[in-house]
């Protein structure tokens, strides 16, 4: 088969804070021994590093960085998400143009729309999360796949082991507990939550996640709003659900949602209650679909009656299937194809050279993580003196216009074009 010479993604916030989809398959991709490159561009009012940070042996991050040049006579693979990335990713002299069609773009992905056309036709390969997103992509460009979310099976699975602290502010919390854990965003049905709080005053529903695009939730006290957690976390604060939700709209784009969160509730074992997301029907058998407000209710109560090993094993085992690491490697087999077929029609060279070497630059970088505003320009420095502004420890950043405060329960008012999409 033919040799990949490296993955390049295009600038776009966050590596380090939105954990979505191209940020995981990235890391899988370095995980197969593929040399991976993720452009990032960090908040510049967090001390966020500049320059280059080494994640493992095949991944590096380029932090307000872009190395183009380097890569030209590469010929890498180029992968994106956000489709007005097809603007710039023929200067990185790509081998292989991949676009990953996340989700549809209408509603709070409207952004997206104006490029979407381009961005199918115009890429070697389309993967598609879900069924209406890989017919609308099918229809416009043959070469493209069904590759759905998953889910890193390993570090979910962690959530069924006896040991670990649970973290006070849920240790704190009655059972039972109707947990959720997402993007606090207006594709959730807030009514459908407020609802059930209020009429079932002994459950104790946790939302795990920060305020997306929201202005007011819902303040019965028995929905604990918990905030934005480190991803390292979500485990401690999985183990103590005893019903995983996925609450969301009856809506065109949730009609195309593979939601990562089932995914990882599955690795967890939990039981799962979801409102009519067409997508979970394929795993009917192991969680409770609600088509009404009244069966999500019916169904939560079933849920938390349902204490089968047996089916906590079934929905591991389809997470264990669902990793992101085997979402790479399928997707690993497609750039393979496709690399061979350009090779024989003489659009490839038969060997592409290897990437440049980045090591002797990672000294240089260590020193400059050490002064992460040693770059801010004197307009930002003087915006964060007028404003007051302190870095939040833990934050949640749509990319483009910058949003942030130091509670990390904030809003994002807006998804600007460079948010990257598989939030939900």
């Amino acid at each position: 088969m033919p040799h990949i010479s490296s993955i390049i993604y295009p600038p776009t916030l966050d590596f380090h804070y939105l954990v979505q989809r191209p940020q995981q398959l990235m890391k899988s991709f370095s995980q197969l021994g593929i040399p991976s490159y993720f452009m990032n561009v960090p908040n510049p009012l967090r001390p966020v590093s500049h320059g280059l940070e080494k994640i493992n042996q095949h991944l590096y991050v380029f932090n307000h960085a872009d190395p183009y040049r380097s890569f030209q006579p590469v010929m890498p693979v180029v992968y994106f998400s956000a489709t007005w990335h097809i603007n710039m990713v023929h200067k990185y002299n790509p081998s292989l143009i991949v676009f990953d069609s996340v989700d549809e773009p209408c509603d709070e992905f409207a952004s997206w729309r104006p490029h979407y056309h381009k961005a199918v036709t115009m890429s070697d390969i389309v993967l598609a999360t879900s069924d209406p997103l890989y017919q609308a992509a099918k229809a416009m460009n043959p070469n493209t796949f069904l590759v759905p979310n998953g889910c890193d099976f390993e570090f979910f699975s962690q959530a069924q082991r006896p040991e670990g602290e649970t973290p006070s502010d849920i240790a704190a919390v009655k059972k039972p507990i109707i947990g959720y854990i997402g993007a606090v965003a207006s594709w959730l049905d807030l009514d459908l939550l407020e609802q059930l709080a209020l009429s079932h005053p002994e459950y104790n529903i946790v939302m795990i996640g920060p305020m997306y695009n929201v202005h007011k939730v819902p303040q019965p006290a028995n929905i604990h709003w918990l905030g934005f957690k480190d991803y390292d976390l979500l485990p401690s604060y999985a183990r103590v659900f005893d019903v995983g939700i996925i609450p969301f709209k009856n809506t065109r784009m949730v009609s195309a949602v593979n939601p990562i969160k089932m995914w990882e509730y599955m690795a967890v074992g939990m039981p799962i209650v979801t409102t009519a997301v067409p997508e979970t029907l394929k795993h009917g058998s192991l969680l409770w679909y609600s088509r009404t407000r009244e069966e999500f209710f019916q169904n939560i109560s079933a849920a938390l009656n349902e204490n089968s090993e047996e089916r906590k094993n079934q929905r591991r085992e389809i997470a264990r299937h669902n990793s992101w690491l085997s979402r790479a490697q399928s997707i690993k087999q497609l750039l393979e194809n496709a690399l061979e077929t350009k090779k024989n029609a003489g659009l490839l060279p038969e060997n592409l050279p290897a990437p440049p070497d980045f090591e002797r630059f990672m000294d240089a970088s260590r020193r400059l993580r050490l002064r992460p505003y040693a770059h801010t320009n004197h307009k930002l420095r003087s915006v964060k003196a007028r404003h007051h502004i302190t870095p939040p420890r833990n934050a949640l950043i749509s990319a483009g216009p910058q949003h942030t405060n130091p509670d990390p329960n904030f809003t994002v008012k807006t998804l600007s074009p460079y948010h990257v999409g598989s939030v939900v």
